[in-house]
């Protein structure tokens, strides 16, 4: 267990925390949330000792390993992939090492003349055994394998992968070292879909502690059971994932609001004491008693509103016609690595696509050709009336003027309707105050591409074409992309390893693989069931799917069992975390329901309405419980709603099998 006492750090005079205290429980998986520039990579550096607190104590005991992903590259790894993965168990390798000198030494000198060496010999391969030396070699290339590498890197130098890989070794290298406890800050930005789902499986089912800052709030739903909220001067934890939090946060909020007003009337109410009797000399000791009462006060502080929604519509797009684009016989080779051949491909008037598939199967090569940025060796492609295509990819940010101010440069891009909003959509992409008077040319990759995109969303297009676009995002700037995105009255196809972000704002799944294309008419979720579904039953499924073997008989009751405990097992973890959320909002609307009541009770009171009750603080009591109230319960309704859509599928998916 580690616990922080009083942790507080200033960067250049200005503070980042204060007086923060925090106990990381034990054998659980925690997200670790706040607004960007809050100070939790900070917080991660200073726990594992990169990084020295202004004034408080880390406590942990001494033989607790703690391991730490960062979100960067911190320095030059030399060596293979394999090499630099299996330094992750060091102390077996020094144990190979030694274990292969007293081999030599006993060959040479015989086991009866050295008898000390043979006891150390027998003595260290025992304790090998026992922390799994024999197994971790293939268990690295398990992870790597997971993680998205194959079989023919493992023997690469690790400088010929690009940054994002080498990440991706790192994290690897982290997982087979198991420490007790591991600190991962934003583990997911260099994980395509698969290697994510691999991940979760992983960690789902890992034996200690993890500390996770992530901005993926479907990574952090699927798998963290405690949330822990860091605020510049406090650090609160919630159980449940991550929307289990947002629900529980905003009833704590509206209790602290009125705890909060109920102090205030009281601090008011003793400081007209003191001033009314300051100076009377028979009520002196009264005073000073007041004076101190006030001193020893704790004030009670509200947590700021959260990720209040910018409401902002993308610009009107020209009329367009049904069909956006038609894409006919496209193919694309790099040398004799063919990437797609002979795919067939159309955009209709609002459609929200996804282009989805594993590393290397095209996806971005796709966009580009689809965008006229690179030529395709075969096919042709045709653009429907009035279609104006918009492309936002990483490189976007080279078409910002590099002399022009953030301000300055969306404002040259808004539209007279959009004008008054445009400090508003810049603080929602992280540019606030002072910032948006910065020279562009001195902003980071990543404040660049955030930048390209927030100019994006002030230019009138028929068709977007979106290449990573909530890379360098958090929560709130995603939502307000989605926020967007689903008011567009064009079309759009995105390319995006975020699930959450592809939920809420596709209505069909393209997956490229293998130089060839499958649609799938839903959201993610749904292409993730239908094609776990056709995976499952690719080798019969013309037989299965009627119920029938190979030679026309049914399904035998052991193939029945067997298919009804792997759909089970596959409803209840796709419904675990959401069974969970509705159970927390069950509880949250319990308490409300309990206050309410009470409330009610008092304002019916005639009692309640002599001079001594604030029957106004009561009613926007209240009024604030009513709307917090209807948000759990229509978050309840939506949850519920998902779960049994969830069920029904489930229970057709049996009925196709013929299972009883």
């Amino acid at each position: 267990m580690i616990r922080l006492d009083s942790l507080s750090k200033s960067f250049g005079g200005k503070p980042l925390f204060r007086d923060l205290d925090w106990i990381i429980p034990d054998n659980r998986i925690v997200g670790l949330v706040g607004p960007n520039g809050v100070g939790k990579s900070t917080l991660f550096k200073i726990i594992i000792g990169l990084d020295e607190a202004d004034s408080g104590t880390v406590v942990r005991p001494r033989d607790l390993r703690v391991g730490y992903l960062p979100q960067e590259l911190t320095g030059d790894e030399q060596g293979s992939l394999l090499e630099i993965i299996l330094r992750g168990r060091q102390d077996l390798l020094d144990m190979e090492r030694r274990l292969a000198e007293i081999e030599t030494s006993l060959a040479n000198d015989g086991a009866q003349t050295n008898e000390a060496l043979s006891h150390e010999y027998g003595t260290l391969q025992e304790l090998f055994r026992q922390r799994d030396g024999y197994a971790y070699r293939s268990r690295a290339r398990e992870i790597a394998v997971g993680i998205g590498f194959s079989n023919q890197d493992f023997e690469r130098s690790i400088t010929t992968f690009s940054g994002g890989w080498q990440m991706r070794a790192l994290l690897c290298r982290l997982l087979l070292q198991r420490p007790d406890i591991l600190l991962l800050d934003e583990p997911t930005n260099h994980l395509d879909l698969e290697s994510l789902e691999w991940l979760e499986g992983y960690l789902a089912n890992y034996p200690g502690t993890i500390v996770i800052i992530s901005h993926d709030r479907y990574f952090l739903n699927r798998l963290v059971n405690e949330t822990a909220e860091m605020l510049s001067d406090s650090l609160v934890s919630y159980k449940g994932n991550y929307d289990a939090y947002l629900v529980e946060r905003e009833v704590r909020r509206t209790l602290l609001i009125a705890q909060s007003e109920q102090q205030k009337k009281e601090i008011e109410k003793v400081e007209r004491f003191v001033e009314r009797f300051r100076y009377k000399a028979t009520k002196s000791a009264q005073v000073q008693s007041r004076v101190k009462q006030l001193d020893k006060i704790d004030i009670i502080e509200v947590p700021p509103e959260h990720n209040a929604r910018i409401a902002f519509r993308f610009p009107q797009p020209p009329r367009l016609g049904k069909v956006v684009l038609d894409a006919r016989g496209l193919a694309k080779s790099y040398g004799d690595n063919v990437v797609f051949r002979g795919l067939d491909f159309q955009l209709f008037r609002g459609d929200r696509v996804a282009i989805v598939g594993p590393n290397g199967a095209g996806k971005t090569t796709l966009l580009k050709i689809l965008a006229g940025a690179l030529e395709a060796d075969e096919g042709q492609i045709e653009y429907g009336n009035n279609v104006e295509l918009t492309y936002f990819a990483q490189h976007s940010a080279d078409k910002l003027d590099l002399s022009r101010t953030i301000l300055d440069e969306l404002e040259a891009s808004a539209s007279f309707d959009a004008a008054p909003r445009v400090r508003s959509i810049l603080g929602a992409f992280l540019f606030r105050g002072d910032e948006v008077d910065k020279r562009i040319s001195v902003l980071s990759g990543g404040e660049k591409s955030r930048l390209a995109l927030a100019k994006m969303l002030l230019e009138p297009a028929g068709c977007l074409l979106l290449d990573e676009p909530t890379n360098h995002l958090d929560i709130p700037s995603r939502q307000v992309l989605e926020h967007a995105l689903k008011g567009f009255e064009g079309a759009f196809l995105v390319v995006s390893h975020d699930r959450y972000f592809l939920n809420e704002v596709v209505t069909k799944v393209i997956h490229v693989e293998n130089g060839a294309m499958a649609l799938y008419e839903g959201d993610y979720d749904y292409y993730r069931w239908k094609r776990a579904q056709d995976q499952q039953f690719e080798p019969g499924a013309s037989s299965a799917s009627d119920g029938r073997g190979e030679e026309g008989g049914a399904i035998s009751r052991k193939d029945q069992r067997r298919l009804a405990a792997e759909l089970r097992k596959r409803r209840n973890d796709e419904t675990r975390e959401l069974r969970k959320t509705i159970e927390a909002l069950e509880r949250q609307i319990e308490t409300l329901e309990a206050r309410q009541g009470e409330l009610e009770r008092k304002l019916a009171s005639p009692e309640t309405y002599d001079a001594s009750t604030d029957v106004g603080a009561l009613h926007q009591e209240y009024g604030r419980l009513q709307a917090t109230l209807e948000q759990c319960l229509q978050g309840w309704e939506e949850q519920g709603a998902a779960l049994e859509a969830i069920d029904a599928r489930y229970a057709r998916e049996e009925a196709e099998l013929g299972i009883e």
